[in-house]
């Protein structure tokens, strides 16, 4: 993986971490699933929601993240990261 690749990875398991932290991993899911087909599109969108986002992530990284999100492979990675955490929250509630 270039290190390109490997920085929007780090900056979407970090995003991921945080929807994660508020439970909000179905409507995030939802979401990415959802923009999938229209991936360049979408990222090209996320300049409206800066401010939004921008709580979760600073400005060098909200540009790696907007990159990112234009790229179907990092949405498909990102879904299934954000499964991946969920189940791992829901687990620990479980047995706690």
């Amino acid at each position: 993986m270039d290190p390109a690749s490997a920085r929007q990875r780090e900056v979407l398991d970090r995003f991921a971490r945080q929807v994660a932290e508020r439970g909000m991993c179905a409507p995030a899911i939802f979401l990415f699933e959802s923009i999938q087909p229209l991936a360049f599109v979408a990222g090209q969108a996320l300049a409206f929601i800066h401010p939004l986002v921008s709580v979760m992530l600073d400005a060098p990284d909200y540009d790696v993240f907007r990159e990112a999100i234009e790229d179907r492979e990092n949405l498909r990675w990102l879904t299934d990261r954000l499964e991946e955490l969920d189940a791992e929250r829901l687990s620990s509630e479980d047995g706690a």
